[in-house]
């Protein structure tokens, strides 16, 4: 059924066989994608229907699974050019702003940057937002209103994701209990106090929409946006101070740029493994198949040094045959004239006699024969016809039982019956 859906849905893209098997791959890793179609508004408010991937992809934070709720436009050019990645939390769901993604829930990867085919493909898309979305949790809960009953507070996702601790409250206060230490981290308007730091420029990248630098000046004081984990902190004099005077400290600063490019070596050697990784596995496919080619090479090589020394034999053979032959004219050239009855020799009298009966009869056929046309030409008359080929057939009869009887003398087969090899 999904794939005759998207084969329909395809059928206005300009590479639709490519773009179905490269979602086929992805569905049948991630079965929680449901694929439909839908109208994409661009940021000029053009408008057109696309075919979007829908629903949940599973990320281990700190020891447990989350389902993170994400949508993938694909363009009609797929795979040429790279598809949009969107964060679509629930109702019960903030997005966290982040290098990856912005207040609108846009994802922006370098791997969607250096998208380029055929290497690119949206399982590995995926694999890597499992990845990211696992060292920086795009979303996290709302925080609960108070009440005057907080000993006891229901939770409900709604669609059916795993439910995220809210910030600043501990995991017991929910139906479904969660250890502390598998929480995402917290995230409250307070850490926008920072707002003279700024993301280092290395950590943008070019080519995607310019609402992603609306979250770039967003720092934290326990996380930083130029990194994937929490940037770490001196202690809480340092931290109270700079809540208080709006400035930022030189040991946070230099901790959060340790940070910064401790996680762009972390990617980057990422990029650098799966590329190497892609290489290899191509490099081990070609060597299999050279390995097979070879094989057959050692075969055909085999068969052509058989054929070769038979056709070998068969010169020399020749060769031999016709150094005889040479010899032979060389003879017959010698002679002036050459006696036809001594032309040919048996080996033994029984075959002479054989062969002088067989000549004898075939001249007696001919006989026959001419007296047939004559008698037809009314050269002879009927009575002498009869005559001559009464007297003729006597004789070819007594020719053909003295063959016979010279066969069975000399131990040959019949003439009638095949011979057998």
């Amino acid at each position: 059924m999904t794939e005759q859906y998207l084969k329909k849905s395809l059928a206005k893209y300009r590479n639709s066989d490519q773009t179905r098997r490269d979602v086929t791959n992805l569905l049948q890793q991630f079965s929680d994608l449901t694929p439909r179609l839908d109208n994409y508004v661009f940021p000029n408010g053009g408008r057109k229907e696309l075919l979007q991937l829908e629903g949940t992809i599973p990320v281990s934070y700190k020891g447990t699974t989350y389902n993170i709720p994400i949508v993938i436009w694909l363009l009609d050019t797929h795979p040429n050019d790279p598809p949009f990645v969107d964060v679509r939390p629930t109702s019960s769901m903030l997005i966290r702003p982040s290098k990856h993604v912005d207040s609108n829930g846009r994802v922006y990867l370098p791997y969607l940057n250096e998208w380029k085919r055929p290497a690119s493909d949206l399982l590995g898309l995926v694999q890597i937002l499992c990845i990211v979305f696992g060292e920086m949790p795009p979303v996290y809960s709302k925080p609960a209103a108070a009440s005057p009953s907080q000993g006891h507070i229901s939770y409900t996702t709604g669609q059916g994701f795993t439910p995220m601790p809210q910030p600043g409250r501990p995991a017991e206060s929910y139906n479904q209990q969660y250890p502390s230490s598998t929480s995402y981290p917290n995230y409250s308007p307070q850490q926008q106090a920072y707002q003279g730091y700024n993301a280092p420029a290395t950590t943008t990248y070019p080519g995607y929409p310019s609402s992603a630098g609306s979250y770039a000046d967003q720092g934290s004081a326990g996380y930083a946006h130029t990194g994937y984990q929490q940037a770490p902190v001196t202690d809480k004099s340092s931290s109270a101070g700079a809540g208080n005077t709006g400035t930022l400290s030189d040991e946070y600063i230099k901790a959060s740029i340790l940070s910064a490019v401790e996680d762009k070596m972390r990617r980057r050697l990422k990029e650098i493994f799966a590329q190497a990784q892609a290489e290899t596995d191509a490099l081990k496919k070609t060597q299999e198949d050279l390995t097979n080619g070879k094989d057959k090479l050692e075969d055909i090589i085999n068969t052509l040094e058989k054929e070769q020394l038979a056709v070998d034999e068969n010169i020399m053979l020749l060769q031999t045959n016709c150094e005889q032959l040479k010899l032979t004219i060389s003879k017959m050239e010698e002679h002036d004239s050459i006696a036809i009855d001594d032309a040919i020799v048996t080996t033994m009298p029984v075959y002479k006699q054989i062969m002088n009966a067989f000549a004898e009869e075939n001249a007696t056929q001919d006989a026959i024969y001419y007296l047939g046309e004559a008698l037809r030409k009314e050269a002879i008359d009927v009575h002498v016809y009869l005559k001559h080929v009464r007297d003729l057939s006597r004789q070819q009869f007594l020719l053909r039982a003295l063959m016979k009887k010279c066969r069975d003398r000399a131990g040959l087969v019949e003439v009638t019956q095949p011979i057998k090899n």
